[in-house]
């Protein structure tokens, strides 16, 4: 009985399958033992039994046009990349869209999601013509904005290289960091200002908008132009002489770009805009007990480590 159950169980998931299929008017090519390495369009990792439900899982899903499968990890990786790199990798295989929604056609930032839609992970493709994906919070403040930076378990270190700052880490629908060259990508579209998102481990919230943000590219340093403070969590974006953040370059633990006599990067365990270090480390180390000169704090608001943070960016 427990034989034809499991039958029944897997051919009522095939139709459905099937029928997934039909509904979307989509086809697939399948090319067996290969893997999508890492990339910027990786939109959800998930668990799941087998590869048809991973696929199934793109079909349903309208920024999806990829998906690959790991037998051994019952590991299922959504993308939106339609022509992702591939290795060969035994026990994996890859289903990939020939046809793309209409509704799937990449935005230049999560401003351009329609109004309604649920926050979560959506594919973007800013002007340097790149896929990734991005988290749009559309809930908050008329919604569209495009998530750079999330924290709120610590289940992501953060303590991180130059390298990894530059490329992004983490997982989008959960903490991360979007990434240096991304982040430069879609602030040289136009004009755009910046939230931040903050609560202790008492449950207090509070933010901090700035008017104006832009980035440069690696050969600056990802040098840092911010304006026009307004919210309630107090302008944090300086340091403690206070030497503003605006025009300052980006610092990690190996690569020392501040004014500081120390690596502040090092000092603060963070990659952020440092001057001589600063009132604001949403990238530091987490946890309520952590060292308090190199947790997560925005000092203008509470001294102390913060729990949740989060920052976010929008078109004026």
């Amino acid at each position: 009985m427990l034989y034809i159950t499991t039958i029944a169980a897997i051919f009522a998931l095939f139709m459905h399958f099937i029928a997934s299929f039909a509904l979307q008017s989509q086809t697939f090519n399948k090319q067996t033992d290969t893997r999508i390495v890492s990339s910027g369009a990786s939109m959800v990792t998930t668990k799941v039994e087998f590869g048809f439900e991973c696929a199934i899982m793109c079909t349903n899903d309208n920024s999806c046009c990829s998906s690959s499968f790991d037998k051994y990890l019952k590991q299922c990786q959504l993308s939106c990349l339609c022509n992702p790199t591939m290795e060969h990798h035994n026990g994996s295989f890859t289903f990939i869209k020939t046809l793309k929604s209409v509704f799937s056609i990449p935005k230049r930032d999560c401003s351009e999601v329609p109004r309604g839609s649920k926050s979560g992970v959506y594919c973007i493709q800013p002007d340097n013509g790149t896929e990734i994906s991005v988290f749009c919070e559309m809930d908050i403040d008329n919604g569209g904005w495009t998530t750079i930076q999330r924290r709120y378990d610590g289940t992501v270190d953060f303590y991180r290289y130059w390298e990894d700052y530059k490329s992004g880490f983490g997982d989008i629908d959960g903490e991360h960091w979007l990434g240096n060259d991304n982040l430069h990508f879609i602030l040289r579209q136009g004009s755009y200002r910046v939230r931040f998102d903050l609560e202790d481990f008492t449950g207090d919230t509070s933010y901090a908008i700035y008017d104006t943000i832009y980035v440069g590219d690696e050969s600056t340093n990802y040098t840092l132009s911010i304006t026009g403070y307004n919210g309630i969590a107090g302008h944090a974006m300086k340091d403690w002489h206070p030497n503003e953040l605006d025009g300052m370059m980006f610092t990690t633990r190996d690569r020392d770009n501040d004014i500081s006599p120390t690596n502040c990067g090092f000092k603060k365990q963070s990659g952020w805009w440092y001057a001589a270090c600063s009132y604001s480390n949403i990238n530091g180390g987490y946890g309520e007990l952590y060292d308090t000169i190199a947790n997560i704090y925005w000092k203008t608001w509470k001294p102390n480590a913060l729990k949740k943070t989060r920052m976010m960016i929008k078109p004026n």
